[in-house]
C-alpha cells in the first residue's frame, strides 16, 4: 500500500485523445479553475453562436477522434468554446474505440489548443485498461502537459485491480507518464504491466 510520496505511471493513456478534442472542436472556444467560477462564465457570457446536440469529427491520419456535446457555444473574440454534457472517443484506422471519456462541461481555447475539462470527468483506455477520474484536467498543448488542479485528488483504476489516487497530478505526454507530487494512496497487482510505482522521500 502506497500512502505518500511520488509515484509514477508508465503507459497510461490520454496523448491522443485531449489532443484530438482540441482538433475537432477547432471552430473556437475556452475554461477556468473552480467550478463555481466555471459555471458563472457559462451562466452569463453571451455566445455569439449555439449548436445543440453537435457532433464533431477530426480526421487523422491514424484514426479520427469524435465529440459528441448537448450544446456547443461559439465565442470567436475570445477564441473559445464552452461544451455542456460532453463524451468523446478516439477511433483507431480499423475503426475500433481506443480511448473514450467523459465530462460534465469543457472549454477549448482555440488560439492555444488548450483543452479544461470539468465535472465528473471520466477516461477510459482500451490498449492500457485503465480509467482517469476527476473532477478537473487540463490540456496544455505548448508543452504537452495534462494535469489536474494542484490540491484535488485524481484517481487511476486499471481493469486488474491496481489503483492509484494521488494529489498534485500531471501526465508528460512525450514520456507516456504520469506523476503525482502529493500524497498518494494506491494498490498495484503483481500483474499489473506498464505501471511502475517509485516512492520519494517527502
Amino acid at each position: 500500500m502506497i500512502r505518500r510520496g511520488r509515484i509514477r505511471v508508465l503507459s497510461i493513456l490520454l496523448p491522443a485523445l485531449l489532443l484530438g478534442i482540441g482538433l475537432a472542436a477547432a471552430s473556437g472556444c475556452s475554461l477556468d479553475y473552480e467550478d463555481t467560477q466555471l459555471d458563472e462564465e457559462f451562466a452569463t457570457d453571451l455566445p455569439e453562436a449555439e449548436l445543440d446536440d453537435a457532433v464533431i469529427t477530426a480526421v487523422r491520419d491514424d484514426g479520427e477522434v469524435r465529440l459528441f456535446a448537448m450544446q456547443v457555444q461559439y465565442f470567436p473574440k475570445r477564441q473559445e468554446q464552452h461544451l455542456t454534457d460532453v463524451r468523446f472517443e478516439e477511433l483507431s484506422s480499423d475503426g475500433s474505440v481506443v480511448t473514450e471519456g467523459t465530462a460534465g462541461r469543457a472549454r477549448i481555447f482555440s488560439d492555444t489548443d488548450d483543452v479544461e475539462l470539468w465535472d465528473d470527468v471520466r477516461l477510459y483506455s482500451y490498449e492500457q485498461e485503465a480509467w482517469i477520474i476527476a473532477d478537473f484536467l487540463r490540456y496544455d498543448h505548448e508543452i504537452r502537459v495534462i494535469s489536474g488542479r494542484p490540491e484535488s485528488r485524481v484517481h487511476i483504476e486499471r481493469d486488474d485491480g491496481s489503483t492509484i489516487s494521488g494529489i498534485g497530478f500531471s501526465a508528460e505526454l512525450e514520456l507516456r507518464g504520469v506523476s503525482f507530487s502529493g500524497e498518494v494512496r494506491g494498490t498495484l497487482t503483481a500483474t499489473g504491466e506498464g505501471m511502475d510505482a517509485d516512492e520519494a522521500d517527502n
